[in-house]
């Protein structure tokens, strides 16, 4: 009978970090977007404000998406190119991120 193998903890590695960190503040962004537009509609402030407000909010969340989103892309990229060189038997390339 073989023992399964120990499941380990991936590293945080800077690119990653950055990609959760992005994604945050995304949900941040929408989530306020989405605050903004319920205050507006409850006339806790006047249309136009509110709505300038959902802009900008909306806009933050769609930077902290891509970013977060290209980021974490990044790693899987890298992992999966190491993964094939080392199927291949190829020399990987030293890493700057």
């Amino acid at each position: 009978m073989t023992a399964l193998p120990v499941q380990t903890k991936k590293p945080l590695t800077k690119t990653r970090l950055i990609g959760f960190a992005a994604l945050g503040v995304c949900a941040v962004g929408y989530t306020g977007m989405g605050l903004a537009l319920l205050a507006g509609k409850l006339d806790y402030l006047d249309m136009t404000y509110a709505a300038l407000l959902a802009a900008v909010a909306a806009l933050i969340g769609e930077i902290g998406l891509w970013v977060g989103a290209g980021c974490l892309g990044l790693t899987l990229f890298k992992k999966r190119k190491a993964m094939l060189d080392k199927l291949f038997g190829r020399k990987a390339q030293p890493s700057e991120v």
